[in-house]
């Protein structure tokens, strides 16, 4: 019982992290959407005009990207259930999405010598787990079950979908930074200037902001990242009752060094339980995934 109630405060202490970052990012989001219209025209309101119509446009393109297109990335084929390696994921596949109470994701396989997994997919219902063929050689069941687990706690938590709208606004920031970079550039913004010393002041603060927000909103997508990673290590030992499985998992993937680059694309390298394209036990806040020993550590204090 004492383990349990532990597990549960690890994944509500994740969520509540995952709240306060998406908050602070929606509102960078805001205050870019404000400085647009006011510098623009004078007035803040007039850049919802501008800004929501676009963040939604962006949005539904990034959304619209079928979950084919992240499997051709990876160079992943569906699992052989003749093999005795991929049968066993297929099994392991089935076995967590009843302990999730999720439909059966499709079970794909990456010939990599990396071991690795990802999990994509709009909805539960049309989502994919795809692991490596260095992974099926390399764990055990109980490693196995823990990578499967974490990936399906992706699918339960509609990270697929978080991940697809926070990318969307920094993408929205990014797009409004420029476009009123290149305005003011060739003088066409700036219709709110000249209107006393206050005006003048917020529109200082306005194009400060259009500077900051990009970088900004970049560092808390990264942050979120980095949560949704910590909270599907958590849901994923809860699925299991077993953190020591998924622990020991990460173990052998900060210790695998398999010769030659990694196959895939680093498109979907977000995806990955751990980026197959850089070092993971570096502290950084420009890096997608948690370092892999403070994961071990707190799966290991569950």
């Amino acid at each position: 019982m004492a383990k349990h109630l532990q597990m549960e405060d690890h994944i509500r202490k994740n969520k509540r992290n995952t709240i306060l970052v998406c908050t602070i990012m929606a509102i960078l989001f805001l205050g870019v959407v404000f400085a647009f219209g006011y510098i623009f025209t004078g007035s803040i309101y007039l850049g919802l005009i501008f800004g929501i119509p676009i963040a939604i446009a962006y949005v539904a393109i990034t959304y619209s990207f079928s979950v084919q297109t992240v499997i051709s990335a990876a160079k992943a084929r569906p699992a052989n259930p003749h093999v005795r390696e991929e049968k066993l994921f297929i099994y392991k596949v089935e076995e967590m999405a009843i302990a999730a109470g999720l439909p059966t994701p499709k079970a794909y396989v990456q010939e990599s010598d990396n071991i690795n997994a990802f999990a994509t997919g709009k909805k539960p219902e049309n989502a994919v787990i795809c692991v490596t063929t260095g992974a099926l050689r390399k764990l055990d069941k109980d490693e196995l079950e823990g990578v499967m687990a974490h990936e399906m706690s992706h699918i339960k938590n509609h990270d697929i979908l978080i991940a697809t709208v926070t990318l969307a606004v920094v993408g929205t920031i990014a797009l409004l930074a420029e476009i009123l970079f290149y305005s003011m550039f060739w003088g066409g913004a700036g219709r709110g200037r000249g209107r006393g010393g206050g005006n003048a002041i917020i529109l200082v603060l306005a194009i400060l902001l259009v500077i900051l927000a990009p970088i900004f909103s970049r560092l808390v997508y990264l942050a979120i990242s980095r949560r949704r990673e910590y909270l599907a290590d958590s849901n994923g030992a809860y699925l299991t009752r077993n953190p020591e499985g998924l622990a020991k998992a990460l173990g052998k993937i900060k210790a695998d060094h398999p010769k030659g680059k990694p196959k895939g694309s680093k498109t979907v390298a977000p995806l990955y339980i751990a980026n197959p394209f850089k070092q993971q036990n570096i502290e950084s806040i420009w890096s997608t995934h948690p370092p892999i020993d403070e994961r071990i550590r707190r799966l290991r204090s569950m």
